[in-house]
């Protein structure tokens, strides 16, 4: 999987990744998810600038729109919408494209929305602070950052999905902004230093410490 910025008609920056095994790509647009769901932007608004799969202007000068709206899409993301805030399930409607090139399609979503993963990314970053940096429990972390009241025993005891976070963010799938840390690292150690780094990205508008607000907010600029 890769990633690489491109832009929208508009000229914004935004963050592409790419499935490799698929073709297919995720673009992501600075709105949150709440933001999309109170006004889903129309298929004008956030058509990319040009396909990020064979580079074709989604729009050439004099010529046909080359970057076709392809319908929309249902996507389920978990998590909470502020530090703190209670765990919400949402499901959000995001826009796909088909380039009339090369045939290649890809999808326009809220920052939080990452390729397979349910949690949004302000949630994943949130639930690693909590656990290395504040020092809480999986267990306890998964009350903070989860809407799903009822899970398997075996499941509550022990929650996994932590750990594959701070997989993906070595194995650069994951917050590609964040430095590798030395080999050997157990994952606790990991995910503070991953929780440490995105926090050095909070906006200066974002909350004074501590660094786990930090981490939160600073999710979309780590991306």
């Amino acid at each position: 999987m890769t990633c690489k910025r491109h832009g929208t008609g508009q000229g914004s920056a935004q963050t592409v990744e790419k499935e490799k095994r698929s073709g297919r790509e995720i673009i992501r647009v600075a709105k949150t998810v709440k933001e999309w769901k109170q006004g889903p932007p129309d298929v004008e608004a956030v058509r990319p600038g040009r396909c990020p799969g064979c580079g074709a202007a989604s729009r050439p000068v004099g010529g046909r729109v080359v970057l076709h709206g392809h319908g929309t899409r249902s996507r389920q993301v978990l998590g909470p919408q502020e530090p703190g805030g209670t765990p919400r399930q949402e499901e959000v409607r995001v826009r796909r494209y088909r380039c009339q090139a090369c045939g290649a399609t890809c999808t326009v979503a809220p920052w939080e929305v990452w390729t397979r993963r349910l949690y949004s990314l302000a949630a994943m970053v949130w639930t690693l602070a909590l656990w290395a940096v504040v020092g809480l429990g999986l267990a306890a972390v998964r009350e903070h950052v989860s809407p799903w009241v009822h899970v398997g025993a075996t499941s509550a005891r022990r929650w996994r999905t932590p750990l594959k976070w701070v997989e993906a963010v070595e194995e650069r799938r994951l917050l590609l902004r964040v430095r590798p840390w030395p080999a050997g690292w157990e994952a606790r150690r990991a995910a503070a230093h991953v929780a440490s780094a995105v926090a050095g990205h909070a906006p200066p508008s974002a909350p004074s410490p501590p660094l786990a607000v930090q981490a939160f907010w600073g999710a979309v600029h780590a991306a």
